[in-house]
């Protein structure tokens, strides 16, 4: 009968050498976690953002075609202990900031991606990140709106024609993610006839103390 014999390669790994291994896979871990957390973050900016840059381009569109003032709202909650931003698109109401109708029908609002907020961080000159119109200055989460009148202009009310309030009613929403880092995106309303594009962060200031353009 033959015996059997035991070289290295058929006997498997030695603790010491299984230790070893799980050692290095847990320094790996720790090195690369970082690095995909910012990933991650990244591209949930990116995807967030890119739904305000449409929900907006949808709402300028539904104003022209309807004829009456459209706008996309945005607010933050807290659902189940988690921090999430909001969006809505509907008809401006002349006498409510948000009609009361679509402020209590879940079924209107979207979600952006988990961990995104809107940026409310003031520069060296104490101007927000994000500047469009909001309910109230002492209410962190909202709520903001945008609105696009019959023509198609960024407006502060309803009934206010192009040019009207269309200079007041410029400005941004600035994203950012609750992971932290310094990645900004943004949607930026830049001429008074409507027109949207996106932006992201810069480490120079614009001409409107603006970083993220």
């Amino acid at each position: 009968m033959l015996s059997k014999r035991f070289t290295r390669s058929n006997q498997g790994f030695t603790i010491l050498e299984a230790l070893f291994v799980v050692m290095m896979i847990g320094i790996l871990g720790a090195i690369g976690a970082p690095s995909w957390t910012a990933f991650i973050s990244r591209q949930q900016t990116n995807d967030s953002i890119d739904q305000i840059y449409q929900a907006m381009q949808e709402a300028r569109k539904n104003a022209r075609r309807d004829k009456i003032t459209w706008q996309v709202s945005f607010r933050q909650v807290n659902l189940q202990g988690k921090e999430l931003t909001q969006f809505s698109i509907h008809p401006a109401d002349a006498q409510e900031f948000i009609p009361n109708n679509v402020i209590n029908n879940k079924y209107l609002w979207s979600n952006l991606e988990p961990n995104i907020i809107i940026d409310q961080s003031k520069n060296d000159k104490d101007k927000y990140e994000t500047s469009i119109t909001k309910h109230r200055t002492d209410t962190p989460t909202g709520p903001w709106r945008v609105q696009f009148n019959y023509q198609g202009c960024p407006v502060r009310k309803p009934t206010n024609q192009c040019g009207q309030t269309s200079i007041q009613a410029l400005g941004r929403v600035t994203l950012r993610s609750t992971n932290g880092g310094e990645y900004r995106r943004c949607v930026i309303i830049s001429t008074l006839l409507g027109a949207i594009r996106k932006g992201e962060n810069h480490p120079k200031p614009d001409r409107r103390d603006k970083y993220c353009y």
